[in-house]
This record gives structure tokens, C-alpha cells and sequence, in this order.
């Protein structure tokens, strides 16, 4: 009898191992679906879903969860740009002052961004299951101010370069830069904005701000 005992253990193993990854897999499928969704409200769905899916392991992922995580994702990336667009600036100073003076100006308006987005972040962060309707709204429209404020901030910064004043090669990585994160805060500021609809109309706080 003993000769058995040690196979029906690794199958009984092996059973609860794969009940286990059954259900993650579940779970993953359904906060797949649940960004889907969201995401397919946004300007630009695939480069959201992107930015999100390493989130998919979150087991009750909500409105307010995802347009956390979005506003958290945008401010990362508005921090690489102006890591990025500084060392850039850095290295055109010497030898292309007057495009490297442009990308100052640009850098401002990414600094600008990343604070407005911390304090957009910090305000969503307050804004909990059991905020009143009052408190909720106002919480909300200093989140929606903040982050379309940081979102204007990035696209004045791809608009200096709009022109053919600077160096093709500085130009187009720049533009690219400051588009990614232009795409991804719009993204963001998206499901914000899904979110305060969603949480009108299941908590009757579907009034006028």
C-alpha cells in the first residue's frame, strides 16, 4: 500500500496546482477584458492596453484602480521624457545651442507636467469608496484640471517642434518622445473621466458638478 502513497500524493499535487492556475488564468482573462473595455473608450486603445496589461493580476480591478494606474503609468513616462530630453540638451549645448535652448523650453513644460500629474494622482488617491457625493466631485474635478493641465503642457512641448527651425534628426526624437507620453496621459485623463461616469451612475451621484 505504501508504494502507492507517494504517487496519489504528487497527483493530488498536481490536481490543486492546476485548480489553482485554472483560476488565475480566470482571473487574468477577466482583468484582460475588463482593460479592453476601458481601454476602448480612449484616443488611442492599443498603446493603452499596452501600458496596462502588466497589471492584469489584480484580482478586483475597478474603475477607480485602472485610472489610478493609468495616472501612475503617465507620470513615470513624463518622468523618463524629461530624464531623456535632458541628457539630450546636455549633449546639443556646445555645438546646436539654439536647439538645445528649445528643448529647455520643453523640458519646463514637462516639469510642469510631472507636477501636475503627481498632484493629480494624490488627489484620486483621497478619493475613496466612502467619500461623500460633495467631497467625491470636488476630488474629481481638481484630478480632471490637474491632468488635462499636464496633458496641455506635454502637447505645447511637441508643438515647438512642429516646424523646421531645428534639425530633422533632434526633431523627430523629440516629437516621438513627447508623443508617447502625450498618448498615454490622454489615455489616462480617458478612464479618469470613465471613472467619474461610472461612479455617477452607480452611487445616484449622476447630478450636475
Amino acid at each position: 500500500m505504501a508504494r502507492y502513497t507517494i504517487p496519489l500524493l504528487f497527483l493530488s499535487l498536481s490536481l490543486l496546482l492546476l485548480g489553482g492556475s485554472v483560476e488565475s488564468c480566470r482571473r487574468c482573462s477577466r482583468a484582460r477584458a475588463f482593460i479592453i473595455a476601458s481601454c476602448s473608450t480612449t484616443s488611442y486603445p492599443k498603446v493603452c492596453e499596452k501600458s496596462l496589461y502588466k497589471y492584469v493580476n489584480s484580482t478586483n480591478l475597478s474603475h477607480r484602480q485602472l485610472a489610478q494606474i493609468a495616472l501612475k503609468v503617465s507620470l513615470t513616462e513624463a518622468r523618463f521624457t524629461r530624464s531623456y530630453l535632458t541628457k539630450l540638451s546636455t549633449r546639443l549645448k556646445i555645438a546646436h545651442w539654439e536647439e538645445a535652448q528649445a528643448i529647455g523650453d520643453c523640458i519646463d513644460q514637462i516639469n510642469d507636467s510631472v507636477a501636475q500629474l503627481r498632484l493629480s494622482l494624490r488627489e484620486l488617491q483621497k478619493c475613496g469608496e466612502k467619500v461623500g457625493v460633495d467631497d467625491f466631485l470636488w476630488y474629481m474635478s481638481n484630478v480632471e484640471t490637474w491632468a488635462s493641465t499636464a496633458l496641455t503642457d506635454q502637447i505645447n512641448c511637441a508643438a515647438a517642434f512642429e516646424g523646421n527651425v531645428h534639425g530633422k534628426i533632434v526633431r523627430n526624437r523629440v516629437r516621438a518622445k513627447v508623443e508617447g507620453v502625450t498618448q498615454v496621459t490622454s489615455n489616462a485623463l480617458a478612464l479618469v473621466n470613465r471613472f467619474v461616469t461610472r461612479h455617477r451612475f452607480t452611487r445616484g451621484t449622476h447630478l450636475s458638478p
